[in-house]
């Protein structure tokens, strides 16, 4: 006896695409910077501690089994993140172009160290995750910090240096920068300048006044910058080094 055709019966993944919310589709376009940025807001409001998918998913105002299309745990979306934190670096990848010589190289890597320093500051926790996700082949691959990275190593290699010895220096300058900024202090009111006016006039002049805090203070009384002082004293090391590869090298 002959058979009417039948519809064949819908697959378990017909029947939750069935289901699914129409806003979950609006995940198929996302990329990854999208979701890079949005993790950084986050991490910027609540720390890297405060991170988690569903956050991302309220900024990308889709439901979180939708970012799962993407990243697949929070675990993925910190290498996401780790690879691909530093696309407003775009401008200090580009100038490592322009370096000529190891003064050059100093300068752009010094500028460099303090837009991090800022940017760091501003999402609190980044530091460590990158710190811990600094492997050795980070500069293979896509991802803005790859690119970061490679347009360093690729200057030095440029100026002369030999790549084992320009891998060792970033390596060695990009290790001292992490730990120095994960060193800094936190912002907060605990750390905010003190209000003079706060303060009796007199208490300056009493014999019982604690002067320890003027040894903290630079002459002119402001606060010292250690951050500062101590990368244009770790990088007089480094030119050092570098113009010794160099002449070496006969350039």
């Amino acid at each position: 006896m002959p058979t009417s055709p039948s519809t064949p019966p819908a697959t378990r993944r017909d029947r939750q695409a069935a289901r699914r919310d129409p806003s979950s589709h609006v995940a198929a376009g996302i990329s990854v910077g999208v979701i890079v940025d949005a993790a950084l807001a986050v991490i910027r409001e609540r720390g890297l501690d405060g991170l988690t998918m569903r956050l991302v998913a309220e900024r990308l105002d889709v439901r979180a089994p939708s970012l799962y299309h993407h990243v697949h745990n929070k675990g993925e979306l910190l290498e996401l993140v780790a690879r691909n934190a530093f696309d407003q670096f775009a401008a200090d990848a580009a100038a490592y172009e322009s370096v000529r010589t190891v003064d050059d190289w100093i300068a752009v890597t010094i500028a460099g160290a303090h837009k991090l320093k800022e940017f760091y500051a501003e999402h609190p926790g980044l530091a460590g995750l990158i710190q811990a996700k600094a492997t050795a082949d980070r500069d293979q691959g896509e991802g803005s910090r790859a690119e970061l990275v490679r347009a360093q190593i690729r200057a030095l290699v440029d100026l002369g240096v030999p790549e084992p010895q320009a891998r060792r220096i970033f390596e060695t300058s990009a290790r001292w920068t992490l730990a120095a900024v994960v060193a800094e202090p936190p912002p907060g009111p605990d750390n905010a300048e003190p209000d003079s006016s706060d303060s009796d006039s007199s208490d300056s002049d009493s014999p019982d006044s604690d002067s320890s805090d003027s040894d903290s203070s630079d002459p002119d009384g402001s606060s010292p910058d250690h951050f500062a002082e101590g990368l244009n004293l770790f990088m007089h090391g480094v030119h050092a080094r570098l113009q010794e590869l160099v002449l070496l090298d006969g350039r």
